[in-house]
């Protein structure tokens, strides 16, 4: 069973003449242990099918299953709990609680979960330091770099052991030097833990390090390359 499958994907924005259709029966299976890019101009669909991969917007019609559940049967309460449970998230914007500590960032989402203190604490730390910020534990996000701010937002999306991790442009606000540090950061994780990552962009750093890219066209997957 694959870790994640859509099926005759579907959503449109707007109403009547005006309306856009963002997918367009998208299918797509996605393995375990994948570092995929999903890549396309602006209005391709890219983002759309990353938040309906991350269950932060439905479809229309059409089914999403990850591990083999679909989400959509789910009351928001329950999606959320599934997020939760299931998917890790990297945005572009970093999204950290700016009144809390790097280590209190990393151990909320594990507090969510209903970890106790101590062990979520210990695990932040370890996360912490895989993500290279040993020792940046107590300071606030605006005491850290944009890259360190990234580099924090990974280590709270993996602390949970998700079984995806969802990164939209990720590399966005950073600059060149510090984008490519967290890309050869990203593909480490993925080798060293086989965790799925997912990615939206149109960053050609980022699509050059896909093993698998799907470029999207008008809400459709266009094409579908795996690399060797």
């Amino acid at each position: 069973m694959a870790l994640i499958e859509t099926k005759d994907l579907m959503k449109v924005y707007g109403l009547g003449e005006v309306s856009v259709k963002a997918l367009d029966g998208v299918n797509l299976k996605v393995e375990k242990g994948e570092f995929l890019v999903l890549a396309g101009r602006s209005g391709s669909g890219k983002t759309t099918l990353l938040n309906m991969l991350g269950a932060l917007d439905m479809p229309d019609s059409g089914t999403v299953r990850i591990h083999g559940e679909e989400y959509q049967q789910l009351s928001k309460n329950k999606r959320a709990l599934f997020r939760l449970r299931h998917i890790g998230f990297v945005f572009q914007a970093y999204n950290l609680i700016r009144v809390l500590s790097a280590r209190e960032n990393v151990a909320y989402v594990l507090e969510l979960q209903g970890m106790a203190k101590a062990e979520r604490l210990e695990r932040a730390d370890k996360w912490l330091e895989e993500v290279g910020l040993g020792g940046f534990g107590k300071r606030r996000p605006d005491q850290l770099s944009g890259g360190q701010q990234q580099r924090v937002a990974v280590a709270r999306a993996l602390a949970a052991a998700p079984d995806i991790v969802l990164a939209d442009e990720p590399t966005a606000n950073l600059d060149s030097t510090t984008a490519t540090e967290l890309l050869d950061l990203l593909v480490e994780l993925n080798e060293t833990h086989n965790t799925t990552f997912i990615f939206a962009s149109h960053d050609p750093d980022v699509i050059s390090r896909a093993k698998r890219l799907i470029q999207m066209q008008d809400g459709r997957i266009a094409s579908d390359e795996t690399k060797g």
